[in-house]
């Protein structure tokens, strides 16, 4: 995290709407924000805690466990997969991410 600049609430209410919607699109619905409002904090709080994306943001406020005994399965991020593959990255999407199987 970048010193004296911890994430705001605001910030963190965004960061945990998108993990529970798992879009931009639905995150902002829910909230009553505009998609580039939700994507703008999500760069801020992205920033601030210096990660690459919400898996590790979330990761990094200790919102997920990340086991010792991690497993590469091609995802961009932190995998906390400990067994199995089908949907572990919720709603989470990218090129060659997400919800295909092994």
């Amino acid at each position: 995290m970048i010193e004296g600049k911890a994430p705001t609430d605001q910030q963190l209410a965004v960061l945990a709407a998108y993990v529970r919607a798992g879009s931009v699109k639905e995150a902002g619905r829910q909230l009553g924000l505009a998609e580039q409002t939700v994507k703008n904090h999500l760069g801020a709080i992205y920033e601030r805690l210096g990660v690459g994306g919400a898996i590790e943001a979330a990761t990094a406020l200790g919102w997920i466990r990340v086991p010792g005994d991690r497993r590469p399965c091609g995802w961009i991020g932190t995998c906390t997969r400990v067994s199995g593959h089908r949907g572990h990255h919720g709603g989470f999407r990218g090129i060659g991410q997400g919800r295909e199987t092994t």
